[in-house]
C-alpha cells in the first residue's frame, strides 16, 4: 500500500505537466467526487470530463454539461466546470492567465507550476538561457561557458568576489536595486522555462508532423481521393493548415529566442518587462495551438503507427472526422498571435 501511495504522490505533480489534461483536484470545487476527475481535450478540440479510468474498465468520459446526470453537484461547481471546459489548453502557463480572467482562484500555488521532473527534463534547453546569466554574474572572460560541464564547474567553484562585483554592475545597468536582483532572476527563470516548455512540446511532435505530411501527401495522390474533388480539397486544406501551424509555431518560438538574445545585449528593467510581456501575452495562444497540434498528432500516431496501416477510405475518414474539426479555430488563434507579434500575414 505504501508503494501505491508513493506512486500516487509522484503522479500528482507530473499531471501538472500535461497540455491537454487538467486534474480538478486543485480547483475550488465542493464535490469531492468531481475533484477526483479531470478534463481532457480530444482530437476535435472538445473538452470532456473523465470521471474514471483504469486498465480494466477503461475511461468514462462525459460532456461537461452532463455531469449532473452522473453525480450530485452544485450550480457553482457546474459553472466552474463549464468555464474550464471552454479553455483551449490546460498547460500551467496559459492557465495562470485564463484562470484570472475566469475569476477562478486556486489556493495551491504549486498547481500552476511544472513538476520538478519536468523542470529537470527541460534542462536540455536551459544552457542557451542560463549561459548569458552566468556570463554576466560569474564567468566574464571565462572559456568554459559553452559546455554543461563548464557551467557546472562555475557553480561548484564560483568566483564570489567577481560575482558580487558583477551583481553591483548589473544592478546599476538595469536600475534594479541589488536587493531585488534575486527576485528579478527568479522571474527571468520562470519566463525562460515557459518558452522551454512550449519548445519541448513542439519538438516532441516534430517528427510526427513530418511523417504525417508525407502520409497525407500520399493520400491526396491516391486515386480514391482524387476521384472526389470535395474530399481532395478537404485533404489539401488539412495539409495546408497543419503545415502552417507547425511553421508558425516554430517562427514564434524563434522570435522568443531572439527576444532573450536582445535582452542580454541591452539588459535593463524595461527590456525585460517588454520581453516578459510579449511572451506572457502569447502563453494562451501558444498553449492553445500547441495543444491542438499535439492532441491531433498523438491520436494520428496511435491510429497509424506506420505509413502502411489503413486503406484510403480509413485514412480519409480519419482526416475528415478527427483532424479537420477544430482546425479553423486553431488557424484563427495562430493568425491573431502573429498579429500581436507583428509577424507577416500568411494566407492559408
Amino acid at each position: 500500500m505504501a508503494k501505491d501511495k508513493d506512486q500516487t504522490s509522484d503522479e500528482i505533480p507530473r499531471a501538472r505537466d500535461a497540455i491537454d489534461k487538467l486534474p480538478l483536484a486543485s480547483m475550488p470545487l465542493t464535490s469531492n467526487a468531481l475533484k477526483g476527475a479531470r478534463l481532457i481535450k480530444n482530437a476535435r478540440m472538445e473538452t470532456t470530463v473523465e470521471l474514471h479510468n483504469d486498465s480494466l474498465s477503461g475511461s468514462l468520459q462525459v460532456a461537461p454539461e452532463s455531469i449532473g446526470d452522473f453525480m450530485q453537484t452544485t450550480p457553482r461547481d457546474q459553472a466552474i466546470i463549464n468555464s474550464l471546459a471552454s479553455l483551449h489548453s490546460f498547460d500551467v502557463y496559459s492557465l495562470r492567465t485564463n484562470l484570472k480572467k475566469l475569476g477562478v482562484e486556486v489556493e495551491d500555488a504549486e498547481a500552476l507550476e511544472l513538476s520538478d521532473d519536468m523542470k529537470e527534463g527541460l534542462s536540455i534547453y536551459s544552457m542557451e538561457f542560463v549561459r548569458p546569466l552566468v556570463d554576466k554574474i560569474f564567468g566574464q572572460g571565462r572559456d568554459d561557458l559553452h559546455t554543461a560541464e563548464g557551467l557546472q564547474q562555475i557553480f561548484r567553484d564560483p568566483d564570489m568576489a567577481r560575482a558580487k562585483e558583477n551583481l553591483k554592475v548589473m544592478a546599476e545597468r538595469t536600475g534594479i536595486p541589488l536587493a531585488e536582483i534575486p527576485k528579478f532572476l527568479e522571474e527571468y527563470s520562470d519566463v525562460f522555462l515557459s518558452v522551454a516548455y512550449y519548445r519541448y512540446g513542439f519538438e516532441s511532435v516534430g517528427p510526427d508532423v513530418e511523417r504525417f505530411l508525407v502520409w497525407l501527401r500520399d493520400l491526396r495522390a491516391h486515386r480514391d481521393t482524387a476521384a472526389s474533388p470535395k474530399v481532395a480539397a478537404q485533404c489539401k486544406e488539412v495539409e495546408d493548415a497543419m503545415r502552417f501551424l507547425a511553421n508558425s509555431i516554430r517562427e514564434r518560438l524563434s522570435q522568443f529566442q531572439t527576444g532573450f538574445e536582445t535582452f542580454w545585449k541591452n539588459i535593463n528593467r524595461e527590456s525585460f518587462l517588454l520581453m516578459r510581456k510579449q511572451i506572457e501575452e502569447n502563453h494562451a495562444s501558444m498553449g492553445a495551438v500547441l495543444c491542438g497540434l499535439i492532441v491531433k498528432m498523438h491520436l494520428w500516431k496511435k491510429t497509424f503507427p506506420d505509413n502502411n496501416i489503413g486503406g484510403p477510405s480509413t485514412r480519409i475518414k480519419f482526416v475528415l472526422t478527427e483532424l479537420e474539426p477544430g482546425l479553423l479555430k486553431l488557424k484563427e488563434l495562430e493568425h491573431e498571435a502573429r498579429k500581436r507579434l507583428n509577424l507577416r500575414t500568411i494566407k492559408v
